[in-house]
């Protein structure tokens, strides 16, 4: 059922491109760098522990951004490292009330923590949850490009005890090089240990490279010909989608055959505008691809639209606009992009 959030999110989403200045209805927000998984495709791992924002700091921001925002999602790292995580979710439902969307994604690995998480969260009513858990394979190359043995035996265990509690989860996988003929045998290894598996409940996304936030520029690149024909692929195991989640995912797969031919969005992009990212020290940057930022939370008093009115955040808002990025098409500014341009999809 159709609820006033959504309806917000929508009309948020539908307006942006006809506002004046920045009006951001979807953040991505990273709280942490820390996780201990050492995966082959991100080096988030090597950072560590930064000069984290705390609660109070990042309910100040929420604060700032509930006008307009509609959509959060909470990442990491590995989001349950922080034990404050919760306090955080909890602080942005309760200055936020028109919260349509709360996701965060997990690698799974220590299922207690994501379902005490997920459980604390739940008392506070989000409108939406969606948790998504991190799988790069069938086991025991999941396991391999993880690093951590054993992880995707618990990340099946974190996947079936969120769906017992209702929790809208699923799997996330990110196509790469190391995985991308692995598609099929990811399927049959979840079908055969998820009773009631669809194709619907694995997610895909595409390896980008991400100098201020996966910290692996320079990764190596799976081919674009065969992105597109496992892409082509997947569509067709999909088949048509049913709800709203799955209709973005679909219109994003759709659009992967452009970006993998052309390196650029192939929808005009909102990013600081629309959506934008914070880093875990309260950084904000256009996106989580760009390494532009146009200013400190902390320097503007936990503001968000202070920082997005900065000289700096205009300039690049104007590059954005310009497609003088470098440009991405990932699902965190996928998405709310395909949303902002639903007239061209």
């Amino acid at each position: 059922m159709i609820g006033k959030n959504d309806l917000h999110l929508v009309s948020r989403a539908a307006l942006s491109p006809l506002r004046g200045g920045p009006a951001p209805f979807k953040l991505t927000v990273a709280v942490t760098y820390e996780c201990h998984q050492r995966c082959t495709h991100c080096r988030i791992w090597k950072r560590g522990r930064t000069d984290e924002l705390d609660v109070g700091q990042w309910r100040r921001v929420w604060r700032s951004a509930a006008d307009t925002l509609a959509w959060l999602d909470l990442t990491g790292g590995e989001l349950t490292s922080r034990p404050d995580a919760a306090e955080i979710a909890i602080a942005a439902l309760e200055e936020v009330p028109r919260l349509a969307l709360l996701h965060f994604p997990t690698n799974g690995t220590d299922p207690d923590a994501v379902v005490r998480l997920a459980t604390a969260v739940l008392t506070a009513r989000p409108h939406r949850l969606i948790v998504s858990i991190s799988l790069d394979g069938p086991p025991a190359l999941h396991d391999r490009l993880r690093g951590d043995l054993g992880s995707f035996d618990r990340a099946i265990e974190t996947y079936r005890r969120l769906r017992a509690l209702n929790v809208e989860a699923y799997f996330g996988m990110t196509l790469s090089s190391w995985n991308l003929d692995a598609l099929d045998a990811t399927a049959e290894a979840l079908a055969a240990r998820s009773p009631g598996f669809l194709w619907s409940d694995l997610h895909v996304n595409l390896l980008h490279e991400s100098p201020h936030y996966f910290g692996n520029d320079g990764i190596k690149h799976a081919d674009p010909a065969a992105t597109r024909a496992a892409i082509q692929t997947l569509l067709e195991r999909r088949g048509a989608p049913r709800r709203l989640t799955h209709v973005l995912e679909h219109l994003f797969l759709q659009r992967l055959d452009e970006y993998t031919r052309t390196g650029r969005s192939p929808l005009p992009c909102g990013a600081l505008k629309g959506h934008a990212f914070i880093d875990p020290t309260g950084t904000v940057f256009p996106c989580h691809i760009w390494e532009r930022p146009v200013g400190l939370l902390r320097d503007h008093a936990f503001s968000l639209p202070a920082v997005l009115g900065t000289a700096a955040s205009v300039e690049a808002r104007a590059r954005v606009t310009a497609d003088l990025c470098p440009g991405c098409w990932t699902p965190c500014e996928a998405y709310p992009t395909i949303l902002e341009n639903l007239l061209l999809v």
